[in-house]
């Protein structure tokens, strides 16, 4: 069940180009090495993004931590056919890895928060110049935050890990499983993004949306690996699923951008109440759609995959 190497191959990080591996099961492929193969080359593929110098580091960033998302998705695919002792740790790693990146890659993602809202309120950027405080107060966190964990740097770091631990899924004792249907392999998704749902639903709040959102991401990618079983219909699912998790992104950046805004002492006071007033409101419209969107993929779903 082990991918061979001369298939994907252990390019050294610094010569990482294109990659033409399928993140997908191919047809009639056995659930295990397909798992094995698309992790792996994820991996290494990752490892390749993360030490490519001649792409900006806020982009190889933005990329690697995609990558990793996607593996640990796929990755909780497999858990009936590994040791559950070594899936926690994977898992553990994989969580760990995301968490590091995010902290260097949250700041561009408030700069691109607040030039969305301002278009979206050209107003309140008008009146007093309301909008050059807040963007000087945000390069300012992006400095302090390169100075404390360079970018660069950090990079090189995670490249390595990856490599490392491309070596040990290539090496993974496996213990053969019958997850041959799309409806056994994504039940487990199917459940963790119903159940977040329904939190969501008994009480509104960022953590919850937020939870939501990293369930409809799973489950999204899943579908990807699973496209080669799925009725045409998946495909729609798969759409829903990722309309709804860029709208739960955006939900979730609001949230962020006005909780930092909120800390932001050296701000006017009339400015940052009404940046927060600003980034509240469009939350809360963002709620509305997200729950609706949340419930029609779910009766979806239920239509389409439990049922069939």
């Amino acid at each position: 069940m082990r991918c061979p190497q001369r298939r994907v191959g252990y390019p050294h990080a610094t010569s990482w180009g294109p990659s033409p591996v399928m993140y997908r099961l191919k047809h009639h492929e056995a659930f295990e090495p397909g798992i094995q193969r698309v992790m792996l080359a994820m991996l290494l593929q990752a490892s390749g993004e993360a030490a490519a110098d001649d792409t900006p580091e806020t982009s190889r960033i933005h990329v690697v931590r995609k990558r990793l998302k996607r593996a640990r998705a796929i990755h909780k695919l497999a858990r009936p056919a590994l040791d559950e002792t070594r899936y926690r740790r994977e898992q553990a790693w994989f969580r760990d890895r995301g968490r590091r990146l995010s902290q260097a890659r949250d700041v561009d993602v408030l700069l691109e928060t607040y030039l969305r809202l301002a278009r979206r309120s050209a107003g309140i950027t008008e009146a007093d110049d309301a909008g050059e405080p807040v963007r000087s107060a945000l390069h300012g966190l992006r400095y302090e935050t390169h100075l404390d964990s360079p970018p660069s740097r950090l990079l090189g770091e995670v490249a390595e890990e990856l490599m490392v631990n491309a070596r040990e899924w290539d090496a993974v004792f496996w213990v053969p499983t019958q997850a041959h249907l799309i409806r056994d392999a994504l039940t487990p998704g199917i459940g963790r993004y119903a159940s977040a749902l329904d939190d969501v639903e008994s009480g509104q709040t960022v953590e919850r949306f937020h939870t939501l959102r990293k369930r409809v991401k799973d489950l999204g990618y899943q579908m990807d690996f699973m496209a080669k079983r799925v009725p045409a219909a998946g495909k729609r699912l798969r759409r829903r699923a990722d309309r709804l998790g860029e709208l739960l992104g955006w939900h979730h950046d609001v949230w962020v951008f006005a909780d930092r805004v909120a800390t932001m002492e050296e701000l006017p006071a009339v400015v940052r109440h009404s940046w927060q007033r600003l980034a509240e409101a469009e939350g809360k419209r963002v709620e509305q759609r997200a729950l609706a969107k949340a419930d029609n993929l779910r009766r979806a779903i239920a239509r389409k995959i439990c049922e069939q």
